[in-house]
């Protein structure tokens, strides 16, 4: 049985999003504290291996996204949902349709999964009034 993604299909996709994300008002701020103009093809690189251990299992990516996540100030679920919504945008653009709902779900649920560790993070260190709370297991009192 053939993959439902191609190593063309995802590289795809992720070029085409991350050239939107560079000039996104939302999300160009946040990236650009991490990555400089220099440095977007290595991510591009890195982030295709992501999705191509994801979809193809050839196991190319090595990285903690949590951290990386983590370590970004001023992230909020503001930017999960604007980065959400431009990958839904940029893979319904690109890919066939069954293709991109598959990438469209995995990203939802990864996004919902960082947002979480976000949270738990927080809360572990007895934040309770953080950005993420609503994915937090917590309550104030």
């Amino acid at each position: 049985m053939a993959a439902l993604l191609s190593e063309a299909d995802i590289q795809r996709v992720v070029r085409n999003f991350y050239q939107e994300v560079q000039t996104d008002d939302v999300l160009a701020p946040m990236f650009a504290l991490k990555i400089g103009p220099e440095d977007w093809a290595a991510h591009m690189d890195h982030i295709a291996d992501f999705w191509s251990s994801i979809f193809l299992k050839t196991a190319r990516f090595k990285g903690n996204p949590m951290l990386k996540h983590a370590a970004l100030p001023g992230l909020t679920p503001a930017h999960f949902n604007r980065w959400l919504a431009l990958f839904k945008d940029v893979s319904a653009r690109t890919l066939k349709p069954e293709q991109a709902k598959a990438m469209q779900t995995m990203a939802e649920n990864i996004g919902q999964s960082l947002q979480m560790g976000l949270a738990f993070n927080y809360e572990k260190h007895g934040d309770l009034d953080h950005p993420f709370k609503d994915y937090g297991l917590r309550r104030p009192p």
